[in-house]
């Protein structure tokens, strides 16, 4: 069974862009991933741009998107107006877990 996860950015006007995960999204799996090997904007902006994913890899090109690598239709960055819209709605909209808010310089873990 698939641990599911958001993985996203906080913006400058305070909402939040990002993906989902389906494998791995605890905490020692995709939360510690993050934490260790997607540690600048310009990674983050990276893994985000491929969409939707079925396994994060140590950096884009390990990772297994579904448009990119199963051939699946692009599904392009959800968009919530702000952190607590993220919190109360991510878990019904993706059957997330958790969530990882990349804010500025640094990884906030959630558990949904």
């Amino acid at each position: 069974m698939a641990t599911r996860s958001f993985i996203c950015k906080s913006l400058p006007d305070h909402s939040i862009r990002g993906i989902y995960c389906h494998f791995d999204g605890d905490m020692t799996g995709v939360g510690k991933t993050l934490e260790d090997h997607y540690t600048t904007e310009a990674q983050v902006d990276a893994l985000l741009a491929l969409g939707d994913i079925s396994e994060l890899g140590v950096n884009v090109n390990t990772t297994v998107a579904y448009h990119r690598d199963r051939g699946e239709d692009f599904v392009s960055n959800m968009t919530y107006s702000s952190l607590g819209e993220m919190e109360a709605n991510v878990g019904t909209d993706l059957g997330a877990q958790y969530a990882y808010v990349w804010m500025v310089d640094c990884w906030e873990a959630i558990s949904l």
